[in-house]
């Protein structure tokens, strides 16, 4: 009878035992499946600073048209300087403002014309970074941002990282452990510096800072970073402003070409323009992305938002 008992009780523990190993297996499973995301996912560890310093002017020759619905008249193409701030996004990226490529609002001929003089068919006829000369067709851009991609590796870091968030209120809200400031070229003097937002600016997708005589606001395509305690560095927002340009018409608008208008309003950064970058990396130079994906972060700044 104590063989019997022994026997079933041995035959009820190998029972318990075979019914809970598969619950132990998938639990094994599941923590492994979380483990690999988490190495999938790639953690920003290496410090980009320095990155904010490092912008490069872009210069343009473009041509555009212009309809005067006064005289029904076709007028162009007409040619005009422009210059942009950009930063590298990696060896073959440059970003820029999208702004960049917006046409003036301003009169062409006589006071208040631009009300009926229609500009259209803008053409980039040539680029260049310093001495870096661009493909004038290897751009692409939406309302926020713009790239420039270079068949060579024309450019050295520290890389910029790209910072979107879901609207202004989430800038402000990383700004109590992150540092705020913008690169501007503002009275005169092109450097980086220290800025805090005004509170109750925030409409739709845009902000203002606070301001004060001596740190008025900054120009067209001046970017904004978020500096992180870890010594990390985020583009996180760009100046609204528009690049003020003369079209090529006469002997003076040959001398009198660009200007950045300043403008207290910008405008933040978006899962979007995320997207926007990863979209076009991966179908110009797919080989880019693994190291592109590790600078792009949303909402925050201690883990890029692609895997």
């Amino acid at each position: 009878m104590k063989k019997l008992l022994a026997v079933a009780l041995t035959l009820g523990v190998l029972t318990a035992t075979a019914n809970i190993q598969p619950i132990f297996a998938e639990s094994t499973i599941a923590t492994k499946l979380i483990q690999q995301d988490k190495k999938a996912r790639p953690v920003h560890r290496e410090a980009n600073k320095g990155a904010s310093d490092e912008n490069l002017r872009v210069d343009f020759n473009i041509s555009e048209n212009f309809y005067d619905h006064n005289m029904e008249q076709e007028n162009g193409p007409f040619k005009a300087d422009i210059a942009c701030k950009a930063y590298a996004l990696d060896s073959h990226w440059l970003l820029l403002a999208g702004t960049c490529m917006d046409y003036s609002t301003e009169d062409i001929r006589t006071p208040g014309d631009h009300v009926y003089m229609e500009r259209h068919d803008r053409k980039i006829l040539k680029a260049s970074a310093g001495k870096i000369a661009l493909n004038a067709k290897h751009y692409t851009l939406n309302e926020r941002i713009m790239l420039i991609w270079s068949n060579n590796a024309s450019f050295t870091g520290p890389y910029v990282n790209v910072l979107g968030t879901t609207s202004p209120s989430k800038l402000f809200e990383l700004s109590a452990n992150h540092t705020v400031k913008i690169h501007t070229a503002r009275l005169g003097i092109d450097s980086l510096r220290e800025r805090d937002f005004k509170s109750n600016s925030i409409k739709g997708n845009t902000f203002k800072l606070k301001e004060k005589f001596t740190d008025l606001s900054g120009t067209a395509t001046d970017p904004l970073f978020l500096f992180s305690k870890q010594g990390n560095e985020f583009l996180a927002a760009y100046n609204k402003g528009e690049i003020s340009y003369a079209l090529q018409m006469t002997v003076d608008d040959f001398t009198h070409t660009y200007d950045g208008k300043t403008s207290a309003t910008w405008y933040s950064l978006t899962k979007e323009d995320l997207f926007f970058i990863k979209d076009t990396v991966n179908k110009i130079r797919p080989q880019d992305w693994n190291r592109i994906k590790g600078r792009l972060f949303f909402n925050g700044t201690s883990v890029p938002f692609f895997k």
